[in-house]
């Protein structure tokens, strides 16, 4: 993206840096950064007009075939990354996935059902920024060959701005190289991203109630 960073009209450069500048509030502060961010990114979508389009491109296809897709892609990288990758991560760091700060959802139904809410509420607002805003957007500004990084500055950015510790952060940015590449697949529409992020968090809270 270098490259086409530097052949960028200068009417190009604020759009690029509001583009990817939005990130940085949630890496540089985990969990709540991303308020930040978000803010910064619908600030964007109301003043700019171009940036509307290319950011809340929704279905692909056929509204229920979005869904169905993100569906079976959540529940598979749920089993994926409880079952295959999480061990593999904390075996080779040496560190497990902290997820201290959720304990208290487990065998609690008020504190599962507010859990629940957020999680689903968070996995529509995120696939909105790092997908849509950074990718699909990016690619408007940067073009369709920037869409590569763009896909692995998104998911970096996803794994840093979780408070899971290190693993946590590898983990985490796994699966928003698959949700990224799920985005980019599905003619960068975000219903199946969206759908499948849903899905994700919902067996991650159920799981956590269960625990």
């Amino acid at each position: 993206m270098t490259s086409s960073a530097a052949s960028l009209p200068a009417r190009q450069w604020i759009p690029a840096l509001l583009c990817l500048g939005a990130l940085v509030p949630a890496i540089l502060i985990p969990t709540l950064g991303f308020l930040f961010s978000l803010a910064i990114m619908v600030a964007v979508l109301a003043v700019m007009k171009s940036s509307r389009q290319a950011t809340l491109a929704m279905v692909w296809k056929k509204g229920w075939m979005s869904v169905l897709l993100g569906i079976l892609v959540g529940g598979a990288l749920a089993v994926g990354i409880a079952e295959v990758i999480r061990p593999l991560v904390e075996g080779l760091l040496g560190k497990g996935v902290d997820t201290g700060a959720l304990d208290a959802v487990a065998g609690n139904v008020a504190v599962f059902a507010v859990t629940l809410v957020i999680a689903l509420a968070s996995a529509a607002a995120e696939e909105v920024l790092y997908r849509g805003f950074v990718i699909g957007w990016g690619a408007k500004i940067f073009g369709k060959g920037a869409v590569p990084l763009l896909v692995l500055i998104s998911a970096a950015a996803f794994g840093a701005s979780h408070s899971y510790g290190p693993s946590g952060a590898v983990v985490t940015g796994l699966i928003g190289l698959v949700l990224g590449a799920l985005y980019q697949i599905c003619g960068r529409r975000l219903l199946p991203a969206v759908a499948a992020h849903m899905t994700f968090n919902l067996i991650g809270s159920v799981a956590l109630f269960l625990a």
